[in-house]
């Protein structure tokens, strides 16, 4: 088990129904603090995975980082484009701040005219840490020590 940080991906089964769906559970000192469905319009488990994978290692070598948790440009079958993202900032190589984006439909949008939104330019959308919004408002995050073991052992799970 994990001290600082796991990613769990759990397949849940909605109530009354035979629709199974995956979930993308980020842990962080021991504690669920975000629990989201898959899409899987765009990406595959598999891409999922891999981009998690890659966004970790780059905590070696970068600042900042972003884990995936939603990414739908699949439009033609009449869904909203969008991706959600838990940007991750490595604080002087001991602590860890995540926190949860969402690019939506007309944002998402005006992203796309910048540049392509992929696996490998994701990276260019971190947006900057803040604490509160333009109305004053506390935005939601949260922190961990950075373990560089630990990251690495996460990552040696997620190519599993």
């Amino acid at each position: 088990m994990y001290k600082n940080l796991s990613i769990q991906v759990t397949r849940e089964r909605y109530e009354g129904d035979n629709f199974y769906t995956f979930e993308f559970n980020l842990i962080i000192n021991s504690k669920v603090v975000r629990q989201r469905p898959l899409l899987f319009g765009s990406w595959h488990l598999g891409d999922y995975k891999q981009q998690w994978a890659e966004a970790l290692e780059r905590l070696r070598t970068h600042k900042t980082t972003c884990l995936v948790t939603c990414y739908n440009n699949n439009v033609a079958e009449g869904d909203f484009p969008g991706v959600n993202t838990i940007d991750i900032f490595k604080v002087i190589n001991s602590k860890l701040l995540f926190q949860p984006r969402n690019f939506s439909s007309d944002e998402y949008i005006k992203m796309l005219k910048k540049k392509e939104y992929n696996m490998q330019s994701c990276y260019d959308f971190i947006m900057p840490f803040e604490t509160h919004n333009d109305h004053g408002w506390e935005l939601q995050y949260w922190s961990c020590d950075y373990d560089p073991q630990e990251i690495d052992q996460l990552i040696a799970e997620l190519k599993k």
